[in-house]
């Protein structure tokens, strides 16, 4: 699994070899591939000096990402980057032909950019431009009482690591994010762009993306690890016509169950899955908080889809979960509204607290069991896990006993004194109150899909899939470069 550090280095690592590949107007040959980065340097030295200031990858240097790419656990990202830098120039024939004649010929004139907080290029402007649309959307929908789809992370709307850009793109968008007057406008069919505040839907700003990458201006590039030659893939979402309809029909895209628990054991997962295909790829809802060293319990629920070979396929997460849900049962999706799923962690973590002090007075629990997460669990349990237990009393016993949840079972590596670990009633708390919170938010989704028509169960199944992977028909147009086995 890759850290954010790692994240910022193999995005920029891929802007330099998309760099070079434009440079010398030809795929790197695989006969004649470098077998690592120290001897890939030797090879094209000259041609890494002459590209670089066309890379713009904020706060990384060259020197980072080569740091990077030369430590041995690396290697994979240094077949990934040259396999996606190839596909890419043999794809980009097809998906935008002006790119193509950009990049064909020998030398460089398109820039590669990846931006961060340091970053005053393409990707800082695409963002402020971004957020502009996205509040205009919230506030129509406020006033107009309309629930138009709108993001709680730019990369909900666009996944996009890096961005291939002319000079022209780059002006358009730093006008635009700007605020100023564009001279002569865009236009758009019949949508004439004057400035920003011509953004006022995502239809204006995904036609301006859509155009610009057919013009040749810009290409939003989203990545995952590639390093497998012969299953790299080029694929474009939101772009191409019927891209999206034809990926959902392709992966067969619906509801196709779910899983309580994936042992016979219920207290070993915390976590639901609901079965978007028929195959290994599923959306995973669990909590993703933290326990900074043990001093503070924090949770974070999430839907996150796995199964790909490489890399995880989208997420949801925040008020995302519930405005997806809107779309198809708008009093099912306040249920998983930010608000709610705050309350139901913080019941569940009083309740947690409760349970310990009821064993530590009585010896037993009763009373800290009477409330409705509790006994909703008991049910979900019951009705979905393929366990079957006579009383609550029973079930919620073997949790408090059950290995996982005592203070050796939740203990964590204290970072300060290495080789120690962490042991407190905290852990121990939270470990229950996930669980409480985990199969609670869970199962009561379960319950509905299964509760659901077939059509409204598929459709809740395939809107999740959409903007995980971002390819709502308010997602912005974008082309992703991923592993065979990516959705």
């Amino acid at each position: 699994m890759s850290t954010s550090q790692d994240t910022k280095f193999f995005e920029s690592a891929q802007a330099l070899f998309c760099a070079v590949v434009d440079y010398l107007g030809k795929p790197i040959v695989d006969s004649k591939r470098p077998p690592n980065y120290a001897a890939f340097k030797r090879q094209y030295g000259n041609v890494i000096s002459k590209v670089k200031r066309n890379v713009r990858t904020g706060a990384v240097t060259i020197k980072n990402i080569e740091d990077f790419l030369t430590i041995p656990k690396n290697q994979e990202w240094y077949e990934s980057s040259i396999n996606v830098a190839n596909e890419l120039f043999r794809a980009s024939k097809i998906i935008s032909r002006k790119t193509f004649n950009k990049i064909k010929p020998p030398g460089i004139s398109l820039f590669y950019v990846r931006g961060d907080k340091t970053s005053q290029d393409v990707m800082s402007d695409i963002a402020k431009i971004w957020k502009h649309t996205n509040n205009k959307v919230k506030e129509k929908n406020t006033l107009e009482k309309k629930n138009d789809l709108t993001f709680n992370d730019l990369n909900k709307w666009s996944p996009a690591d890096i961005y291939l850009t002319s000079m022209k793109g780059r002006i358009i968008m730093h006008q635009l994010a700007r605020g100023r007057n564009m001279s002569p406008a865009v236009k758009i069919g019949k949508t004439k762009i004057e400035s920003l505040d011509s953004m006022e839907s995502f239809s204006v700003l995904n036609s301006l993306i859509r155009q610009m990458i057919i013009n040749g201006d810009l290409l939003p590039l989203s990545l995952k690890k590639s390093p497998d030659r012969k299953s790299v893939r080029i694929k474009t979402i939101n772009f191409m016509k019927n891209d999206v309809t034809d990926a959902l029909e392709k992966n067969d895209i619906r509801y196709h169950g779910y899983i309580f628990s994936q042992t016979r054991d219920v207290f070993n997962s915390k976590d639901v899955y609901i079965k978007i295909t028929s195959g290994k790829p599923k959306i995973q809802f669990r909590d993703k908080g933290g326990t900074e060293g043990g001093t503070k319990a924090n949770f974070s629920y999430q839907g996150i889809i796995s199964g790909g070979k490489q890399a995880l396929d989208g997420s949801l997460s925040g008020d995302s979960i519930g405005n997806v849900l809107y779309q198809t049962d708008p009093q099912f999706g306040r249920l998983y509204s930010q608000n709610s799923i705050s309350r139901v962690t913080q019941e569940s973590f009083n309740i947690a607290k409760n349970m310990q002090k009821e064993i530590d007075d009585t010896g037993t629990l009763s009373r800290s069991i009477q409330n409705p997460i509790c006994k909703r669990v008991f049910y979900y349990v019951n009705r979905y896990s393929g366990s079957k237990y006579s009383s609550m009393e029973i079930f919620y016993n073997e949790l408090v006993n059950h290995k996982d949840f005592t203070m050796e079972g939740t203990k964590i590596k204290d970072k300060k004194n290495k080789g120690s670990y962490i042991r407190n009633q905290l852990l121990v708390d939270r470990a229950r109150a996930q669980f409480l919170f985990g199969k609670f938010l869970g199962g009561r989704l379960i319950d509905t899909f299964e509760r659901k028509s077939t059509k409204k169960a598929d459709e809740m199944a395939r809107n999740l899939f959409l903007y995980a992977g971002s390819r709502t028909k308010s997602s912005s147009p974008h082309i992703k470069a991923s592993d065979v086995s990516s959705l």
